[in-house]
Formats: C-alpha cells, structure tokens, sequence
C-alpha cells in the first residue's frame, strides 16, 4: 500500500485513533504494546490502521480459530490491505478432505502430504509451478465475501490448485498473513512453513491474546489405549519384520491396562520414564512409521483407486513418544471421554510462547480481557520491555453499565463437594427457565463438560439445543443458530463454542443478549492442577502461580463468556449467574460487575425473567448510525 492510509469509515470511536498511533510507535520502535480493549469495540479496525500507519513490510497476525480469521479478512479488505490467510491444510487439501468425514491428524496428513509431493503424485501442488500468482491474488480479492475456510476449499475445486501452497506463496508478497495460533506458537510448524525466515523477519499480532495463558495446550500429544493397539496391528500387519517395536507397544499396552482399571477423575500423573524406558529408542517408532506408509501409499495408487488418505495410528504415537524425551513434559492420564486418553504435555505457557514474543520484530497483543498484572512478563514469562493500552480507562466505559442487567441464584452452586443428582436437577430447572423465557439464542456456559452433560441430559426434550463436543464444527453452529428462531447454546467455559462463534446474522447484527454461566469454571483440584502449580510457582512464585490459576483465568473464562452478548455500546444484555460463590467479595470483585437482583429460588426467578424481559425490550434490535459507519 502506497502513501498514507485512508482510516475507510466515516469517523473514529472514543481512541480508536489513540489507539492506531500508539500501534504504529510500537511498530516503527520495535516494541511491544499490550492492548485491553472491549468486545466490539473495534480493536481490530484501528490496529490494522495503525500497522499501516506504520508501513509494515510482514506482519503475522494470529487467531485462536479459524472462525476468528474472517472478521480479520474483512477488515483487512476494507482497507484494502494485501493479504493471504493460513488454517489447517488438511481442512481444504483437494485430495485428503472429504466432507462429512473428521480430517485426518495433523501426523497422518502433513506424512502423506510429503510423501505425495516428494513423489510427485500430487497434481494439485506440481500445477503451482504453472499457476500464475496474480490467478490466486484475482481469486482472492474477487471472492464474494471473506470466509478462510470456504474460500480455501473453493480454490482448490476452481483453480484446480492446492490452496494451502498456494496462499503460502502469496503470503509471500503480502503485507498481512492471517493464521492460527499454531503457525507461530509450533516451532517445528512455524519454521516448517516459513523456511527462510525467523521470527524476527515478522511484526506480530497476538489476538485474544489472554489465551496464551493455556499455550502450553498447543504443544500436548494425545493417545489412547485403542491408538497403542492399532499400532501393533499395524506393524504387524505391514511390517513385520519390526516386531520388536510392536513388542514394546504391546508392554505399554499391558502397563497401562493395569492402571486404567482404576476409578479417578479428573488428570492422573503418570511416571514418563516408564514409558521412555520401554519404548527404548522412539526413532525406530518413527522409522516404522514412515515405511508403512510409504507402503500404503503405493499400493493405493498401483490399485488405482488413489485413497491418499492413509491414516496410521503408529504416527500419533511417534509424536507423542518423541515429546516425553522432552524434560518439559509431563505425562498424565484421563478418563473423560468415550475411552481413557494419555497426555503428554508441557504446563508452562513460557514453553510455546518465549522464542516467538522474544525475538518477534514488534509484538502486539490485544485481548478484552487481559489480566491485571504484568501479563507479559509474570505471566507469560517474557522478559522483554511493553507498554499497556488501556482503552477504558484511557477513555471511560465503551458500553453504559446500564445496559447489562445481572441476576444471581443464590440456592445453586457446582462446588465440587456440592455436585450431585440434586444440584444438577435444580440448575437443569434453571437452564429451561432461560430457555423457555426468552426468544431467540441463549448461550449457556458450563465449567466442564461433565457438569455440561449431567445438565443437560435433565432438560426437557421440547427445548431445542446445541451441546458443544471436542469435535463440534464451528461452522456448523453458526449455520443452526441462523436457522433456528429459539435456541440454546451449551458451551464449556475456555471453549472453541465460546471464542469461535460468531453470535451475528447476515448483516452482522448481535443475535445473542442472553448469556448464563453456570458455576464457576475453577480448575479441577487434580493432579494436573497440583503440578501446574508446582511448574508455575519455580518461576513466578506460588503466590503469584496461586492467583494465576485460579481467580485470574477463571475470571477470564467468565469475562469472555459474558462478552459474547456485546458487540456494540447500543447492545443491551442479560447475564444470569448460577452459583451463590458470585456473591463473595472476592469473587464479585474480580468478576467486576454489579449485581441488579439476587433470587434465593427457582420460583422467585420465574418472576424475575419479566423484570429481564423489559430491560432488553429497551434493545432496539435495530442499527444506529454510529454502527453503520464506524468498524465493529
């Protein structure tokens, strides 16, 4: 972009000017600034001025989902910025995707896909060569309207091309690449993908940047005991002259079996040097690995039927053993889910995060809720120098107080000594309430997804709902909530449902007003909690790891869910919290909300939904001037 950037709506909010040149000095310094601003405020407009301010050559602009990439494209179309976009290639790879079918895994696919083009038996990725550049930049800027996801898959079907290399490519020219966390926070990833440049090539952009209090997530390796047994089937089966590696598999399989007999909840330690001793040499797992699929994959094409989709569970457990040789990892076992699952995983945020936010060119970081404290280096760990955007209290309140009304049940709680078959009935009493009350989509908000389930299996068969699972499509979602005219949304707190949803219709307008948390999302006291802890207090203190874990990002949690149901300062909303723990001091005070109504009992609150009801009849529903030319 040449000259100076026009800012494309017809004025600014309350900072957002401030806000675009406070970007642009970090930028042009080389510094890092950390912006709290509110949902729907439009952070995302004025940080993107203010880059351009700047006159980036790169910036990486990261998002937790892919859902969360488009509001990005829009803006960036707006203002006319270059650009090219990097999700998941297993999600619009032509020859592995397949609709209605889970993506293979990150292993299986990125194998396969290496193999495929080192043998040139991808058509999609030699005719690159031949594609012109300024074909992908046409089709990019010519796409009806931004969507990563299906524009990526439309690619691939149009142009006849392999979308993920081929936006790679144009990224290359662009002034802006807008990927998810992975891209920056997996190093193996990040220097896998952009192979000739560092971190320090790149001014940096960290959206909902409290997540990265979980960054360590992004790192773990999952299998389960039905992966360890489709592995030996496997070598076996394909290789069996590698039977010794099936051998120790089998060993693992039978240690495992012996603890998995046990009853627990919540995440068990386990001993990792075990497991590393009997695998023995985790090298030879990944050699076995690559054979098989070598093999598979050149039967697929002699047979003539081309199934490149092999998917071997061998892969899953190369990747997962390899990271126990790291003395980051611990090793724990869970039994949520259809079946026992064992983790491996760092517990220190400053793991994934350090080396990219170190040595990134500039860094900003923007988030509604970023905690109080020095987020970047106490909680992060990141010692490096940052200046804090508060736009609020630079600038007063974006949304009049007035316009939320917050009711609390003070006769429920999901304290864990508290849970039961009666806690669950009278919450489950609640929930239907809201959802009987109120037209329209309500998001309901639980702690886990076993207090989510023993709710939701007692409401009424006549209220139509959404339940949030590990594997629920984002997409699919927003398609249900623009179609239903009364819904609820059951989410867990910290969720893809809660952060990766848009609650908007086809013109952009709110459709949520109606937000319930359901208990507080505390960390489960278990083992994994206690060696979080442990990990967090050898570098910040136990003081500090203490109020971390728990008040900090539970109110976090808390905070994003509310702010779902503002999007605008015209927006009016109701918060409903189902747990007597809200009225504790503490509690109320890190939450940070002033309570309008506290009900001792479900039948009081039955009245009290009138009292709701006429607050937000207040909402016009309809779009002020101010939003229709000012970025939301």
């Amino acid at each position: 972009m040449s000259g100076q950037p026009r800012f494309p709506y017809d004025g600014f909010r309350k900072g957002q000017r401030e806000l675009a040149e406070a970007v642009a000095d970090a930028v042009r310094s080389g510094g890092v600034l950390v912006i709290r601003a509110p949902t729907g405020y439009g952070k995302t407009a004025a940080v993107v001025y203010g880059l351009l301010l700047a006159g980036v050559g790169r910036v990486l602009y990261v998002v937790r989902t892919v859902n969360e990439i488009d509001p990005v494209l829009r803006e960036l179309r707006v203002f006319g910025a270059r650009y090219s976009f990097l999700f998941s290639a297993r999600r619009s790879c032509p020859l592995m995707y397949r609709p209605g079918l889970p993506p293979l895994s990150h292993e299986d696919f990125w194998s396969n896909c290496a193999l495929l083009r080192f043998k040139g038996l991808c058509d999609y990725y030699s005719r690159l060569s031949q594609a012109p550049l300024s074909d992908v930049e046409s089709f990019i800027r010519s796409y009806p309207m931004p969507s990563a996801f299906k524009l990526a898959l439309d690619m691939g079907r149009g142009l006849k091309i392999c979308p993920f290399f081929a936006l790679l490519r144009i990224s290359g020219g662009s002034e802006f690449t807008v990927a998810t966390y992975p891209y920056l926070f997996r190093e193996d990833i990040f220097t896998e993908v952009f192979e000739g440049f560092s971190y320090g090539d790149f001014v940096v952009v960290v959206d909902e940047a409290h997540s990265l209090l979980n960054a360590h997530s992004l790192l773990e390796s999952r299998v389960s005991l039905s992966d360890l047994e489709g592995s030996v089937k496997e070598i076996r089966r394909h290789a069996p002259h590698w039977e010794h590696v099936a051998e120790r598999i089998e060993r693992l399989i039978g240690e495992f079996s012996v603890f998995l007999k046990r009853k627990w909840k919540g995440l068990r330690l386990l001993d990792k040097n075990i497991v590393v001793e009997i695998l023995e040499d985790v090298g030879e797992v990944k050699d076995v690995e690559a054979e098989i699929r070598e093999t598979l994959l050149l039967e697929a094409l002699a047979s003539g039927l081309r199934d490149f989709r092999v998917s071997l569970k061998t892969a899953k457990i190369a990747r997962w053993a390899e990271s126990l040789e790291d003395p980051n990892y611990e090793l724990f076992a869970t039994a949520e889910g259809e079946e026992p699952t064992i983790i491996s995983t760092p517990l220190d945020p400053h793991i994934a995060v350090d080396k990219p936010l170190t040595q990134a060119k500039a860094l900003i970081l923007l988030s509604g809720t970023i905690p109080p404290g020095d987020f970047l280096g106490t909680h992060l760990g990141v010692k490096r120098h940052h200046t804090l955007f508060d736009v609020e209290l630079s600038f007063g309140a974006f949304m009049p107080k007035s316009n939320v009304y917050t009711a609390v049940a003070s006769d429920v709680t999901t304290r864990f000594k508290e849970r039961g078959p009666h806690t669950y009935h009278r919450i489950a009493g609640y929930v239907a309430e809201i959802s009987k009350g109120f037209n329209g989509v309500k998001l309901v908000v639980y702690p886990s997804y076993e207090v989510m389930h023993s709710i939701v299996e007692r409401l009424p068969s006549s209220i139509e709902l959404i339940v949030e699972t590990p594997a629920t499509n984002l997409g699919d979602v927003e398609a249900r909530i623009m179609e239903e005219e009364n819904i609820t949304v059951n989410a867990v707190a910290g969720g893809k449902l809660v952060e990766g949803v848009e609650f908007v219709d086809y013109e952009g307008r709110n459709m949520l007003h109606i937000v319930a948390i359901v208990g507080l999302p505390f960390p489960q006291p278990d083992d994994y909690t206690k060696k979080h802890l442990e990990v967090l207090a050898k570098r910040m203190g136990s003081r500090e790891a203490r109020n971390l874990v728990y008040a900090t990002a539970t109110a976090i949690k808390v905070r994003q869910a509310l702010g779902r149901a503002v999007r605008s300062p015209e927006d009016r909303a109701a918060y409903i919290l189902l747990d007597y723990r809200y009225l504790r001091k503490d509690i109320k005070q890190v939450i940070g909300l002033k309570y309008d109504s506290v009900t001792p009992n479900i039948e009081i609150f039955k009245r009290e939904i009138e009292r709701i009801r006429k607050h937000l009849a207040l909402y016009s529903g309809g779009k002020t001037s101010e939003e229709s030319s000012t970025p939301q």
